[in-house]
């Protein structure tokens, strides 16, 4: 007879949680939920809420735990600039008891009893700078995960340096992208100065038909497309039929010397045009504008998000505290100060405002990528 196998010895807390929920013995205690989902008494809870409160009483004490490292990007970085960087355990429940858990694998709030977040050691009293920056780097990270810096939350003077460092990085940034499209249209502007000088005039034949001096820009086949004798037909068929791809500010002077148009004549077509289609206009001078830091609204969106950091990491040492919020903005000295520089109506119905406000930070998102 061949040997029999020795069947996996479960949990003995596991074992009770199975034979309870598949054999209809009572549970022996209610376990309230550890994350409020704000519905009412009968709301289910979530998957992961579940999970929670399965792992509080003990039912993933024996399953093993493996490093997240491998998947923080600034792993490396943070173990340079900090003595010492513990990154939370994720739990191996597996496939064989997922069916019965309702999870894979997790990462719990808690491992044996101390918190399972990402916990940076430094021998300083205070942060550097070269920390302040890493902090900002794992932004994303430490809001899924939490953080603790030598085992205790951020302290006030930590937290106020971190901010400097934050503002400091995004000036910079802004910075940067400004000298970036200066530059960038600057050698434009000399590339198209350039091909003028060196190119001859093309003259239109007796019929008025007229071919483009521009080449590998696609204006020949838009022409034949459109059935167009000369350049400058393009500006009808631009806006009645098909749209000519425009790329870069080169390709844009090259089009506009074919249409015979200046470059000073351009910029006034363009001013005169927006002054009299105001949604453009604003698009320009205040939705583009904001992501360069520059106006009020820009200033407005700044000490939004000045606030919603602040009061974040505080509640981390404070729970009490309560994060920054749109209806505390709406109400803020800040809205007041931005509505008088705009010239614009004050919002004082909290939904109206949430809508508005959000349509803002969209647009700086979609700038953004």
């Amino acid at each position: 007879m061949s040997p029999t196998k020795k069947k996996p010895k479960l949990n003995k807390k596991l074992n009770e949680f199975i034979i309870d929920k598949h054999y209809g013995a009572e549970p022996k205690a209610v376990v309230k939920p550890l994350v409020k989902t704000g519905g009412t008494l009968n709301s289910k809870p979530t998957l992961f809420q579940l999970a929670e409160q399965q792992h509080t009483q003990g039912l993933y004490d024996d399953f093993p735990v493996a490093p997240i490292d491998a998947t923080i990007s600034t792993a490396k970085k943070a173990r340079q600039v900090f003595d010492k960087v513990i990154y939370p355990l994720k739990t191996i429940v597996g496939g064989k008891y997922k069916k019965v858990t309702g999870v894979k694998e997790m990462i719990f709030k808690t491992y044996k009893g101390k918190p399972n977040c990402i916990r940076y050691y430094t021998k300083n009293k205070n942060l550097n700078e070269l920390q302040c920056t890493l902090l900002y780097l794992d932004e994303d990270i430490r809001s899924v995960y939490g953080f603790l810096i030598n085992d205790k939350p951020l302290t006030d003077s930590n937290l106020l340096r971190y901010l400097a460092k934050v503002t400091e990085i995004e000036q910079k940034a802004s910075v940067k992208l400004s000298q970036k499209i200066g530059t960038l249209m600057t050698k434009a502007d000399q590339s198209l100065s350039a091909l003028r000088e060196m190119s001859s005039p093309v003259q239109t034949n007796p019929d008025g038909s007229r071919k483009p001096l521009a080449i590998q820009m696609g204006l020949n086949s838009y022409m034949e497309r459109n059935k167009l004798k000369n350049p400058t037909g393009i500006i009808d068929s631009h806006v009645k039929n098909e749209k000519l791809k425009i790329y870069d500010f080169y390709n844009l002077g090259s089009v506009l010397a074919e249409l015979n148009i200046t470059a000073k004549e351009a910029f006034d077509y363009v001013c005169k045009y927006l002054n009299k289609n105001r949604e453009l206009k604003r698009k320009h001078t205040e939705d583009r504008e904001l992501y360069r830091g520059a106006t009020a609204l820009g200033n407005l969106i700044d000490f939004y998000k000045g606030e919603v950091k602040r009061t974040t990491i505080l509640k981390l040492e404070k729970p009490k505290t309560k994060v920054f919020t749109y209806r505390n903005l709406m109400n803020s000295p800040e809205y007041d100060k931005y509505c008088k520089q705009a010239e614009v109506p004050v919002i004082r119905v909290e939904r109206t405002f949430s809508r508005w406000f959000k349509s803002k930070l969209d647009i700086i998102n979609k700038v953004q990528k």
